[in-house]
């Protein structure tokens, strides 16, 4: 994608905060002994939804989601979310 600045580009989605962003939604479910399916009933997140997150397979999350995850688990966005600095 080029900015305003002439031949700069944005690094892609993928290459810089998704690498930067952590979430293990499996490590959040394994103490509180929560299946996928069972927490997508608790939470009201759609299945196919926390299949992908759990698989890191999503390139986005709604803040929704974030907000039912949080509620479900009893935990802050702080908590659901972590951050590596590629530094």
């Amino acid at each position: 994608m080029l900015t305003a600045y002439k031949n700069a580009t944005m690094p892609s989605l993928e290459s810089w905060w998704l690498k930067m962003i952590k979430f293990d939604l499996r490590s959040l479910l394994a103490p509180r002994n929560l299946t996928l399916r069972e927490f997508s009933e608790i939470s009201g997140v759609n299945y196919w939804t926390a299949t992908h997150m759990s698989q890191m397979t999503y390139k986005s999350i709604k803040i929704t989601d974030v907000d039912k995850i949080c509620r479900a688990l009893d935990i802050t966005p702080n908590e659901l979310f972590g951050y590596e600095s590629e530094r």
